[in-house]
């Protein structure tokens, strides 16, 4: 069985993910990750800049596709991956998987993001409002309902620590 995490990026996604592999012994697989290893090893800052996000959404798309195939992994999507066709169509019909949606306040996420250091210069901006609240919200207000209508389980991870995060899920959510 897989357990895919999906969110907004600062919602714990990847550290959680780790932790609850860790306690499952399973694998973990990150598809950001993966798709800038796919693209050069370049960030996706870099990949947006130099070539664009088209071909980072495909590569996503088919990195999704393909990390699905695989078994007893947790999987951290990238936050966007829910919004490509090909992704999204990959976890609806994925079998033998647990999908949890990390929802996560947005003022807690821009808190989040602007206190990691490695996002300003790995993660390009979403909107022009970009590395705002505003920006948060406007894209959150398009995905979250996909977000939703994937997910078997929704978790809020708004005051949750990683570690207590793990532990409902693994009570509450496998």
């Amino acid at each position: 069985m897989n357990i895919v995490l999906m969110g907004y990026r600062g919602s714990g996604k990847t550290t959680i993910g780790r932790a609850l592999a860790e306690q499952l012994w399973k694998d973990f697989v990150d598809t950001d990750a993966l798709v800038c290893q796919r693209l050069g090893g370049r960030t996706i800052r870099e990949i947006w800049e130099h070539d664009g996000e088209p071909p980072f959404r495909e590569a996503e798309g088919t990195v999704v596709e393909q990390v699905l195939q695989k078994e007893n992994q947790v999987i951290a999507l990238g936050g966007g991956s829910v919004m490509q066709p090909r992704a999204r169509a990959a976890l609806e019909a994925a079998q033998h998987v647990v999908r949890i949606y990390l929802k996560c306040d947005p003022q807690v996420l821009l808190r989040r993001i602007t206190a990691d250091p490695t996002t300003a210069a790995a993660r390009p901006h979403l909107s022009p409002a970009g590395g705002t609240l505003d920006e948060i919200q406007q894209v959150l207000s398009e995905r979250e309902p996909v977000y939703q209508a994937l997910a078997d389980k929704v978790f809020d991870v708004t005051h949750v620590t990683a570690h207590d995060a793990v532990l409902h899920i693994v009570r509450r959510c496998l």
